[in-house]
């Protein structure tokens, strides 16, 4: 199971902003990651606003084989 919530931290404790899904028991253990709120936006911010969707898609379609392959190529490299 995977759910995105968000949370509020309050005197030292993370509190559920909205109300859970039925999914979850007394004592169930659960493991959170935490990440900024706003940081989900700013991994666009260098993004060029100028790039269409037909040049990406005209960009990836001269790359060989799939997307998974050259992510997987890319983070071998590093």
């Amino acid at each position: 199971m995977r759910e995105q919530i968000e949370v509020v931290y309050e005197n030292g404790v993370l509190r559920p902003v909205g109300v859970l899904s039925g999914q979850f028991h007394e004592h169930q253990h659960l493991t959170v990651t935490i990440e900024d709120a706003d940081e989900s936006t700013r991994w666009l911010a260098d993004a060029d606003p100028a790039a269409s969707l037909e040049a990406v898609r005209r960009a990836l379609g001269k790359t060989p084989g799939t997307i998974a392959q050259l992510v997987h190529a890319e983070r071998e490299e590093r």
